[in-house]
């Protein structure tokens, strides 16, 4: 049995509250969020893991050994494209899917709809709307890049007022470009905050993630650093060890799966405060409408 109270999403929050509810929210409905994450997302970031890590640990075998035929140096870099490409791509779709499936849950529980919903029709509902949240995603990534170009904090400023895009499209049904109007409107006036809110969760999922990925990045720097160690020694580029593609292979996948199962504390995060943005611009002046009327 669940002692808290089902979590109310359209709800004033200040920061700490923000922070504590997102946990809240995720003890409480772990298991559908993570079922749907388990059979939709972690079959591609297995699969694009496995294809993109292992054809990137042949490129850094070739950066480690440059030397050799041409012919066999442009085989193995082909080659590597051939895994690289459609890994990528498995892995950009697979992630688009698990952005939509989480956002569809926060949806479908705001409406009250999610005690009956299968893992199946939570994925047919994140399937049937990965346009509009591939579109949200990349004009946000395209916007925050350019930011980031041209300087380092339009790029943070574009990031922090887009951050509401993704929730909008699910609750409001704006569409890609909608979403970051939507979203623009109601972080304007609380920039800040919500800057503070986007750095602090987005810094608790990394550190997450961190922990999980640590072994695999120490292994990883200690094979790179012995093996520079070797060919200073030796005068010779004696090369990655064999099975370094294998290991590149499985640290890849694990390290996107895991991105896949803590991203809902990200999007819960960010849905909580969308909420409480709603409620603070929109809910007060249906308050004072009410007033008026009992008033009257």
């Amino acid at each position: 049995m669940q002692n808290a109270e089902p979590v109310q999403l359209r709800q004033v929050r200040d920061f700490g509250q923000l922070i504590s509810t997102t946990f809240t929210f995720l003890k409480q409905n772990w298991k559908p969020l993570s079922r749907a994450i388990l059979v939709v997302g972690l079959p591609a970031g297995v699969i694009g893991g496995f294809l993109a890590g292992g054809s990137i640990a042949n490129l850094q075998q070739f950066q480690v050994n440059p030397g050799g035929d041409p012919t066999e140096v442009f085989g193995l870099i082909a080659s590597s494209m051939l895994g690289i490409i459609p890994g990528l791509l498995i892995l950009m779709i697979g992630w688009i899917f698990v952005v939509a499936i989480v956002h569809e849950y926060i949806r479908a529980y705001h409406l009250g709809e999610h005690h009956m919903l299968t893992t199946s029709d939570l994925a047919k509902r994140g399937f049937s709307q990965m346009g509009s949240y591939f579109g949200a995603s990349f004009l946000v990534g395209l916007l925050s890049m350019v930011g980031l170009v041209l300087c380092i904090l339009p790029g943070i400023y574009a990031y922090t007022v887009l951050s509401l895009a993704l929730v909008s499209h699910a609750i409001e049904r704006t569409g890609g470009a909608g979403a970051l109007g939507r979203s623009n409107q109601l972080v304007s006036g609380d920039f800040w905050p919500t800057l503070g809110l986007v750095i602090v969760i987005g810094m608790i999922n990394a550190i997450l993630n961190y922990i999980v990925q640590l072994p695999f990045m120490i292994t990883g720097l200690v094979v790179g650093i012995n093996t520079g160690l070797d060919a200073l020694e030796t005068g010779e580029n004696t090369g990655l060890p064999g099975w370094f593609s294998l290991f590149s292979s499985i640290s890849t996948a694990v390290q996107w799966c895991v991105q896949m199962l803590t991203y809902p504390i990200v999007a819960v995060c960010m849905a909580l405060k969308y909420f409480s943005r709603v409620e603070e611009t929109e809910g007060q002046g249906l308050q004072e409408k009410i007033a008026g009327f009992e008033q009257a």
